[in-house]
C-alpha cells in the first residue's frame, strides 16, 4: 500500500507557508553548491567578479552573470517546485500536470495567440511605461526606475551576442529555464494552492499571475506580464496540462531573445518591441485584439469539446 504524501493532511495555510520555506531552504543551499562550484569553474577571483557584473562588459564576468542566472532559476523555480510536489504530491508528474500530453492544434492555437498578442502588449507596456506616481510617493518611484533601468541593463548585456552558440545559451537561459520553472511554480504549485484556499478558480489565476508579474521587480512592465499571468493561468485550466502555458511562455520569451539576437545582426530591426505603439497603434491593436481574440477562443472551444472545462482539471 502507496503511503500518502507527507503534506497530505496539512491545512492549505500551512502548505503554503511550507511551500515558502522550501523556496527560502532551496536558495540558500542551492547558492552555496552553486557559488563553491563556480570557484571550479571561473576560478579563484569568482566573489571579487560577482561585485563587477552590473557594471562590466567583460565576457568572462557577464558568463559569469549568466551562469548565476541559471543558478537562481533552479534555487527559486525547478528545486523547490519539485520537492514541493513530491511533499504533497508523491507522483511529481501528476501533481504538476506535466504527465498530460497536450493536443497539437491546442499549442498551434496557444502559439498563434502569444504571437497575434504582441501589439497589444507593446500597447499596454507603452502606457505602463508612462505611469507617474503621486508627488509623496517620488521616493518609491524614483526607487522604481533605478530598479528598472538596472535590470534593462543586465537583460541588454545578456542579449548583446553576435554568436550562434551565444544565442543557443541565451534561449536556454532566457526561454526555456524560465519557461519550465516560473511554471512549474507559478502555475504548477501556487495556482493549485490558492484554489484549494479559495474554493474560485479565478481568484487562483489572478492571485498567481499578480505574483508571477510581481517577482520579476520590473515596475514599469507590471501589467502586460500580469495579464500575461492570466492568459497563462486559464491555458493551463483549460487544457488541463502544464505543457500548454510552458509552451506559450517558452514561445513569448523566445521571440524575444531570437529578434534581439537577428537585430543586432541588422536582419531585422527591432518592431517585434515597437509595434503597436505609436502612430500604428490603434490598426495594430485592433487587428492584435481580433486575432488573438479568436486563437484564445478556439483554444478554450476545443478543450472543452474534448473535455468538461472546469476547476477539477488542476486539482
Amino acid at each position: 500500500m502507496n503511503k500518502p504524501p507527507l503534506l497530505h493532511k496539512f491545512p492549505v495555510f500551512l502548505k503554503i507557508i511550507t511551500f515558502g520555506m522550501v523556496v527560502l531552504t532551496s536558495v540558500i543551499l542551492v547558492f552555496i553548491f552553486g557559488t563553491l562550484l563556480a570557484f571550479l569553474i571561473f576560478g579563484s577571483d569568482t566573489m571579487k567578479n560577482l561585485a563587477l557584473i552590473a557594471t562590466s562588459t567583460d565576457p568572462d564576468i557577464i558568463a559569469l552573470a549568466k551562469y548565476f542566472q541559471i543558478v537562481g532559476q533552479f534555487a527559486i523555480f525547478l528545486v523547490p517546485t519539485v520537492f514541493f510536489a513530491f511533499l504533497d504530491g508523491r507522483n511529481i508528474g501528476k501533481y504538476l500536470k506535466i504527465n498530460a500530453r497536450p493536443e497539437l492544434r491546442t499549442i498551434v492555437f496557444s502559439v498563434l495567440a502569444i504571437i497575434a498578442v504582441i501589439p497589444i502588449i507593446n500597447f499596454i507596456a507603452d502606457l505602463n511605461q508612462q505611469m507617474v506616481l503621486p508627488a509623496f510617493l517620488k521616493d518609491v518611484e524614483t526607487w522604481m526606475r533605478e530598479s528598472e533601468d538596472a535590470a534593462t541593463k543586465m537583460e541588454t548585456i545578456f542579449l548583446n551576442t553576435s554568436t550562434i552558440s551565444g544565442l543557443l545559451v541565451n534561449v536556454f537561459m532566457m526561454a526555456l529555464i524560465p519557461a519550465i520553472g516560473e511554471e512549474f511554480l507559478f502555475r504548477g504549485v501556487l495556482q493549485k494552492l490558492f484554489h484549494q484556499w479559495s474554493k474560485n478558480i479565478h481568484v487562483a489565476v489572478i492571485l498567481s499571475a499578480f505574483i508571477f508579474s510581481a517577482i520579476h521587480m520590473q515596475f514599469y512592465g507590471f501589467v502586460p506580464r500580469f495579464f500575461l499571468g492570466i492568459f497563462l493561468g486559464y491555458s493551463f485550466v483549460w487544457s488541463g496540462t502544464l505543457w500548454v502555458p510552458i509552451a506559450i511562455h517558452f514561445i513569448n520569451n523566445f521571440i524575444a531573445v531570437l529578434f534581439s539576437y537577428l537585430s543586432a545582426q541588422g536582419v531585422v530591426g527591432n518592431f517585434e518591441d515597437t509595434i503597436g505603439t505609436g502612430d500604428s497603434a490603434l490598426p495594430a491593436v485592433i487587428i492584435s485584439t481580433v486575432l488573438s481574440t479568436g486563437f484564445i477562443y478556439l483554444i478554450y472551444h476545443f478543450a472543452k469539446k474534448n473535455k468538461p472545462v472546469n476547476a477539477e482539471l488542476i486539482k
